[in-house]
């Protein structure tokens, strides 16, 4: 599944490097210039999210929407894999922060879409599976037997901030969407871990962590959130409860 990152078309200046862990979230926080709050990017979650459920960002629902709207956009080859125009989605920012939510349906290139989604998580304040559960979290990618750790992973779920949990869950679904078509686009499980393990979760500023070892480690988070997607997140007839 991995071996079309190695291929010359994914290797050159159209490949999203950043989403492939090369630079970590963190550092890149540490050095952002911090004028003021932007409206809607490089803010705490909780912020941006409505107040009922489900409490997911207006921004990351529209984004969704508006990729998910054509067979087309879900073959593209290398969805978020390859990166689109940065002026084009720094321009979407620009827009998302003035409230112009319309300015997604008048882009064509649905790299600047999924580009500006993955920035979006990556501009957090708080990575979306916060920095106090780094540790807890990769230390249970190694949990055994599975059970076990599919319970711990159902556990560190539950035990997130309601729209952290939201979020992740539409975000993980829409993702498994776009596995439905990874014969034409390419973007198998593995290869949307891959993509989207240093932008869901970092190590806190202040830890002192192997970056090589780490950005592995996150990949397998992401791989097992969506392989294991139906029983981490269900909320059916929890133990001990009858059914209705």
């Amino acid at each position: 599944m991995l071996e079309d990152f190695h291929s010359p078309q994914y290797t050159s200046s159209n490949t999203d490097l950043e989403s492939l862990g090369r630079t970590p979230p963190a550092a890149r926080h540490a050095t952002r210039n911090k004028h003021k709050d932007e409206p809607v990017f490089g803010r705490k979650l909780e912020e941006v999210c409505p107040a009922t459920s489900p409490r997911v960002p207006d921004f990351v629902v529209a984004c969704v929407k508006e990729i998910e709207s054509s067979e087309e956009n879900m073959c593209t080859d290398g969805l978020y894999r390859a990166s689109g125009n940065l002026s084009q989605v720094q321009k979407i920012r620009l827009e998302i922060d003035q409230n112009n939510l319309s300015v997604m349906e008048n882009n064509t290139d649905i790299h600047v879409l999924t580009g500006s989604l993955k920035l979006f998580f990556r501009e957090l304040k708080e990575p979306l599976i916060p920095c106090s559960m780094f540790d807890r979290v990769l230390a249970a990618c190694s949990i055994k037997p599975r059970e076990a750790k599919i319970k711990e992973f159902r556990d560190i779920v539950q035990a997130l901030p309601q729209c952290n949990r939201d979020t992740l869950k539409y975000l993980l679904e829409h993702l498994l969407r776009v596995t439905q078509y990874s014969e034409r686009n390419r973007m198998h499980t593995a290869n949307l871990a891959i993509v989207f393990g240093p932008t869901l979760l970092w190590a806190p500023a202040e830890q002192a962590h192997n970056i090589a070892i780490d950005c592995i480690q996150q990949n397998n988070v992401v791989d097992i959130l969506l392989n294991d997607f139906k029983e981490i997140f269900t909320e059916d007839n929890p133990k001990g409860k009858k059914k209705a």
